[in-house]
């Protein structure tokens, strides 16, 4: 292995590497004795077929591909060892030339941080207050999740439930076709297309209505977006909704044993309040953080933003599967947004993250923050208390070292976040 350049800017070390024909050898035959395991190719057993006929059925690029994965981290490993170099974080890897076998390696190095005067900062959360307009807000929408639906016997209007048969196509190709469908007239719904709900408006029952709508352009699905739906309705009924009244009656049907819609509303009242003092203690123990990130002086490899932004985005897709009706939906709004778009998005609140752990790391350093093994020992029984029959694996699992030091340090970070809270707010 030959290193080629070797530069260091913004707390990271870049290599330029050549590998040797022999190790690029050696990688390469590691790699198919790997692959070759793994892959049934018929007339042979398997492990047993000639490096040429696996590289004719994987590619030859496949069997390159897994060589590159399997020794150049131990490769990079030894090349920082005989420079002395220690790594911060995982090194990224990008190979530019395959004949010869040439990369570059971007090494994170440890980060240089002085902290601000964190013994100066004082603050105070704010104060919260919980309006009687957010208690009412509440208290409505439960009136809604019990409330019933009555024929009108008079034309629709916005906020009516309407049920129909529904046929629409486009360009004669089926849209939605339903029977007995509810469909409630809610001004602004885009759903099945914009201006739906306001078509239905004034429409009687047992009236057939027929009109079109054009779909809009931004529509996920680009064979549909722009193009005329035809709708064909009859209306079987039309209903309207009635609240229950805020009383006794409702307060216990709601929450039995609530003792009437007086303690009902205490209590709503209370809830909120824990929830949104939560939810400011969170807040408030960001600024304080932020306020120390702003008084520090701090210098930190990129990629460690870059790896934060990875894990922003990967929380992105998962909240988005989450909340996703289906597959479909969660493919189409995926889309709307490139990868490129998303990583710039992230990028502010990424670096944002990094500067704040990089600050508390310190802070534990500088406060000599520890955790000893029964506080460990807490934080895996918080983690399995509803564990059940697998409270066994679990153990086993989270008993690790490198679990307990996983764990060991997460309880240390948190201990220094309370302690820098409580400075920023003792007199």
């Amino acid at each position: 292995m030959k290193v080629l350049e070797q530069k260091n800017e913004n707390n990271q070390e870049v290599f330029k590497v050549e590998l040797e024909k022999a190790e690029t050898e050696t990688a390469l035959e590691a790699a198919y004795g790997h692959l070759v395991k793994e892959v049934k190719i018929d007339g042979f057993r398997t492990g047993k077929a000639p490096r040429e006929v696996l590289e004719r059925h994987v590619g030859k690029d496949a069997i390159f591909d897994q060589a590159m994965k399997d020794s150049l981290p131990d490769l990079i490993d030894n090349m920082l060892i005989e420079n002395k170099i220690r790594a911060y974080a995982t090194p990224q890897v990008r190979v530019t030339s395959k004949d010869p076998v040439i990369f570059e390696a971007t090494v994170p190095l440890p980060p240089e941080i002085t902290l601000g005067d964190y013994n100066a900062i004082k603050m105070k959360p704010n104060p919260i207050d919980i309006q009687d307009k957010a208690v009412d807000e509440i208290l409505e929408n439960a009136q809604h999740q019990i409330s019933e639906w009555e024929p009108t016997g008079v034309p629709a209007e916005m906020k009516d439930m309407v049920v129909m048969d529904i046929e629409s196509d486009i360009e004669g190709a089926p849209y939605v076709v339903e029977k007995d469908a509810n469909f409630q007239l809610m001004p602004g719904w885009r759903f099945p297309v914009p201006g739906f709900a306001e078509a239905l408006v004034g429409i009687k029952n047992e009236e057939e209505r027929d009109f079109t709508l054009k779909m809009p352009e931004t529509f996920p699905d680009a064979a549909k977006a722009g193009k005329d739906v035809h709708f064909k309705i009859k209306i079987l009924d039309i209903r309207r909704e009635k609240l229950p009244e805020l009383n006794d009656e409702f307060a216990n049907k709601v929450s039995p044993g609530s003792g009437g819609i007086e303690k009902l509303r205490d209590a709503v009242k209370g809830d909120l309040q824990l929830r949104a003092q939560e939810t400011e203690n969170k807040a408030f123990e960001d600024r304080v953080i932020d306020s120390l990130v702003e008084q520090s002086q701090i210098k930190y490899p990129p990629l460690l933003v870059d790896s934060e932004v990875d894990r922003l985005i990967q929380e992105y897709v998962d909240r988005l599967r989450n909340t996703s009706k289906d597959e479909e939906e969660f493919k189409s709004v995926l889309k709307m947004s490139s990868e490129e778009k998303l990583r710039e998005s992230f990028r502010p609140q990424a670096a944002q993250r990094v500067k704040r752990n990089l600050v508390i790391s310190k802070l534990i350093e500088a406060e000599n923050v520890n955790a000893d093994d029964s506080e460990v020992d807490l934080q895996i029984a918080a983690i399995t208390a509803d564990a059940g029959t697998k409270l066994p694996e679990q153990m086993t699992y989270l008993n690790k070292p490198e679990n307990r030091d996983t764990l060991r340090w997460w309880v240390r970070t948190n201990k220094a976040r309370k302690l820098l809270v409580q400075k920023a707010q003792s007199e």
